[in-house]
């Protein structure tokens, strides 16, 4: 009781009260004047957070001080000043009732709505951002035919439907492969729309008999499992009809959530890719084949779009479809006629259409393979710009930034596509692609097995998939990990890249006959591919054997990479080993040229630094070797391994530089 009658006595609680109300008040104020400025919204939290720090402030300052007429008057002498005091107070509470009375007003006008606030505008925002009012799913369509070859078909429509709602700007809609896994599912739509964080399910089947084709849609409004509008539509078939099925059902949509439909909209609407339902047909099976990351999906996917193109030579989509199959086929096996193909089937889609987003998208694949890093990002941002959840643009695009060393920025939008589609194994393999070759975070291998592993599990028969775990294993030391995972490669479908790792993990073992049996059979499978003949040609010369067979493997290796620079000529990991082959075919003031721009180009990455070791080993100068060694496992630990394991460097041991780096 001595504590709230002093309270009293000093102010304390009067000072409280007033502080608030003007609090209050300046809040309403700034609020209004700082929203008819346009001011960025950092400055009004900013201002709230000035305003919290003076509160204890102010409570402080009243427990020692008194306003009088005066001024700032210390407690302990107010007994001097009482007559003022009691003077000053007579006009201290009429103040004080007056700003409570403003504060009143304010607050009901609030309520009522004919003001704004400023902060509650700002949460509702963000709420509304995070689960906006249109936010919905449109569930995998049922195949209605009985047919398990019209699956594709009925997949294509759906795709093509989710497609064209998301481009509609008044929509939130959910991706593709996140809906995927709600196929056959028996959950109930409200367990669905709490699990994706939407309000609205978009559910159908199809059905293609003959010449006709028969859709049906209903939209149901998830929170109450009510349907807000069904119908179904029965035409013959073409792909006119097709689409203007996908058309009538947006715009239905759209009319049952009361969302506006824009001029844009309307052309994303009536828009018809292809007059030619059989080559509308091909292009959705390519489109289909593509996704099985293979050579023999990407050879299906291939001979799909060329039929689509030779049903319509006009068919943007189907030339997108080409570029995006070649360029997958170029980062396989680095067959510079695929890098070719894919930049002619690339011009040819932006000449037909230069607004559609498949054809951004591979334009800013082709760009990112040919070095131009700006221009990469510049069509993948006009595709999200079309397509803001398009989740293979914003893979493209992170791998892009990371390219021009923004890692917080790629890891961010990588981690975004994740979010959208925690189910699409290429989102995962893109960042296990990250944190492996281009982040510099110290867990960074660790996270790259862990989406590795995530891609193993949600695609099992890939082989591409278990290459990459064990890849990712062996970054991170943990080599029988990586031996099963490559041995897993073998046995679902041999590739020239387990071949080509398992290879070198004999080389470093010790096991240089079974190294070049790996190797060879690597050459068999990509005979065009630079790197198999390089390994080849590496474990040839340690052998001490085969000296012609060593200079026709060298020889090979560098006709096959050097047109590869001409193509990306900041391709350090290209150059780096370009120069390990010039170097042994007495080549080495090229060797030291090319690794010392290698060096620049990747910022000093440690595998051109292993390049760069091996090169100055090779010429004889130890003292280059060891620096370069030295600065390779200062910026990567891990790479003390290959210091210590690679046959050249082995003979070494007695130096003593060599000896305390491999054996700190």
């Amino acid at each position: 009781m001595r504590l709230v009658s002093e309270l009293k006595r000093r102010n304390v609680l009067r000072a409280a009260f007033a502080y608030a109300v003007v609090w209050w008040l300046l809040v309403q104020v700034a609020g209004l004047l700082l929203d008819a400025f346009d001011a960025p919204g950092w400055v009004f939290r900013s201002f709230i957070v000035l305003l919290a720090l003076g509160f204890p402030v102010a409570l402080v300052l009243s427990w020692f001080f008194e306003i009088t007429t005066d001024g700032f008057v210390r407690s302990e002498d107010l007994p001097k000043k009482e007559a003022e005091l009691r003077a000053f107070r007579r006009y201290l509470n009429p103040i004080i009732i007056s700003m409570l009375s403003a504060a009143v007003i304010l607050f009901t006008l609030d309520k009522i709505g004919w003001i704004s606030n400023p902060l509650r505008e700002s949460i509702t925002e963000q709420g509304e951002s995070s689960r906006s009012r249109n936010s919905l799913a449109v569930l995998p369509f049922v195949n209605r035919s009985n047919v398990m070859e019209n699956a594709y078909f009925v997949d294509g429509i759906h795709d093509d439907l989710l497609t064209m709602l998301a481009k509609i700007e008044s929509f939130s809609v959910t991706s593709r492969t996140s809906v995927m896994r709600y196929r056959d599912s028996t959950k109930s739509i409200p367990e669905i729309s709490s699990e994706l964080g939407i309000n609205y399910v978009v559910e159908g089947g199809v059905q293609r008999d003959g010449e006709f084709i028969r859709v049906n849609a209903q939209l149901i409004d998830a929170a109450r499992d009510e349907h807000l509008w069904a119908e179904t539509f029965d035409r013959e078939l073409s792909t006119e009809s097709v689409f203007a099925i996908q058309s009538d059902i947006a715009r239905a949509i759209a009319g049952a959530l009361d969302a506006e439909l824009s001029n844009a909209d309307e052309r994303v609407l009536g828009n018809i890719p292809t007059n030619s339902l059989a080559a509308y047909d091909a292009y959705l099976q390519g489109r289909q084949s593509l996704l099985g990351r293979s050579a023999t999906a990407y050879k299906n996917a291939l001979s799909y779009f060329e039929e689509a193109l030779t049903l319509d030579p006009s068919f943007a989509g189907a030339y997108a479809g080409v570029c995006r199959t070649q360029l997958s086929w170029y980062r396989t096996n680095n067959d510079i006629e695929h890098f070719n193909k894919a930049q002619t089937a690339c011009d040819q889609a932006l000449r037909i259409d230069a607004n559609l987003t498949d054809v951004h998208i591979a334009l800013g694949a082709l760009y990112r393979h040919h070095g131009d890093y700006q221009r990469a990002e510049d069509e993948q941002r006009l595709a999200l710009a079309s397509e803001p959840q398009n989740v293979e643009a914003m893979v493209e695009l992170g791998l892009t930034l990371a390219l021009q060393g923004r890692l917080r920025d790629a890891e961010s939008v990588l981690l975004k596509a994740e979010t959208l589609q925690p189910d699409h194994w290429p989102v995962h393999d893109a960042l296990n692609d990250f944190y492996r070759n281009y982040d510099d975070q110290a867990d960074r291998y660790e996270r790259s097995v862990k989406y590795a592993m995530r891609v193993v599990q949600l695609s099992p028969g890939n082989a591409a998939a278990w290459n990459n775990l064990g890849s990712a294993y062996h970054s991170l030391q943990q080599y029988d990990a990586a031996k099963t995972a490559w041995d897993k490669v073998l046995e679902l479908s041999p590739t020239r890249t387990a071949y080509t790792n398992r290879g070198l993990q004999h080389y470093y073992e010790g096991n240089f006959t079974d190294s070049a049996a790996m190797q060879r059979k690597a050459t068999e499978l990509a005979p065009n591919d630079h790197r198999a003949w390089g390994r080849l040609a590496e474990t040839y010369r340690v052998m001490g054997e085969e000296e012609e067979r060593q200079r026709e493997a060298y020889a090979t290796a560098i006709r096959l990479a050097e047109p590869m620079l001409e193509i990306n000529a900041r391709d350090w990991r290209t150059s780096g080993l370009l120069a390990t082959y010039y170097v042994h075919s007495n080549r080495e003031d090229e060797a030291r040229a090319l690794i010392e721009s290698t060096l620049r180009i990747s910022k000093r990455n440690p595998e051109a630094l292993l390049s760069a070791a091996l090169i100055y080993f090779a010429i004889g100068d130890e003292a280059k070797t060891l620096q370069y060694l030295e600065e390779m496992v200062d910026r990567d630990e891990s790479y003390r391994d290959y210091a210590r394991d690679d046959p050249d460097f082995q003979k070494l041991e007695g130096n003593e530089r060599y000896d305390r780096l491999v054996n700190p």
